[in-house]
């Protein structure tokens, strides 16, 4: 059920950001939670209600959304889940244990287009559809250092990339990972905190208003640590 949802709010927020305005996104989806939930909510909606012949209505009133190339793929995903369900309802109407939930490839389909995006489309400076995906992406211990790894990517690709990357509201989900005890994402996190840094100066206020920077200040502590007693990295002479 919680990969499910997952991945409706996923394709909600890559449907909504391809078609809205990015000023109506980030009022909508953005500014408030509970009117961003409402919003998704809406959009499904509006995709079952139309197969039922029943027209939902918001106002202001959002373009149509319900025939987006991008629900084939929710589809897709949702069908390849459901599939799962009359097995495990036989095995439970039979007292039989339920055979394993086998998890959905959306997630890990989406970070290699998202992989394919940055070796061959990434010239069009243009926003590749996955982006939204690394928001959700990164709450899943399952993606999270590749989803970090392909954003270290796009963001070195310059400020536009950064600006997109706020845009879509990453910033409170790599803020939330400066929590993380886990040290293989470090190197991923500053690099990606560097480029957020240097280019916008209202991140740089939230990260110290958060107290982000006692993170690196303690990272660059146990490098120095580690380059003091010879665990540091070396040069390719040390050897010889």
């Amino acid at each position: 059920g919680r990969e499910f949802q997952a991945m409706a709010s996923v394709m909600a927020v890559k449907i909504q950001l391809s078609s809205l305005p990015r000023a109506v996104f980030q009022r909508l989806f953005r500014q408030d939670l509970l009117l961003a939930s409402l919003c998704r909510n809406f959009l499904l909606a509006e995709r079952v209600g139309r197969s039922l012949r029943v027209r939902p209505v918001s106002l202001p009133r959002l373009p149509p959304m319900h025939h987006h190339p991008l629900w084939d793929a929710w589809d897709l995903a949702a069908e390849t889940c459901l599939a799962q369900l009359p097995a495990m309802l036989e095995a439970q109407a039979e007292g039989r244990p339920p055979p394993p939930y086998v998890p959905s490839s959306f997630f890990a389909e989406q970070l290699t287009a998202f992989e394919v995006w940055l070796s061959h489309g990434a010239a069009g400076r243009t926003m590749p559809e996955q982006l939204p995906v690394l928001l959700q992406v990164l709450l899943s211990q399952t993606h999270r250092l590749r989803a970090l790894a392909l954003l270290g990517r796009f963001v070195a690709l310059g400020a536009w990339a950064v600006d997109l990357v706020l845009s879509v509201g990453i910033f409170p989900y790599i803020l939330k990972l400066l929590q993380s005890p886990a040290a293989e994402l470090r190197t991923a996190l500053l690099f990606i905190w560097a480029r957020v840094a240097a280019l916008d100066r209202q991140a740089r206020h939230d990260l110290a208003r958060d107290g982000g920077h006692a993170y690196f200040a303690a990272f660059l502590g146990e490098s120095s640590s580690a380059v003091a007693r010879g665990d540091g990295p070396r040069s390719p002479g040390d050897d010889t």
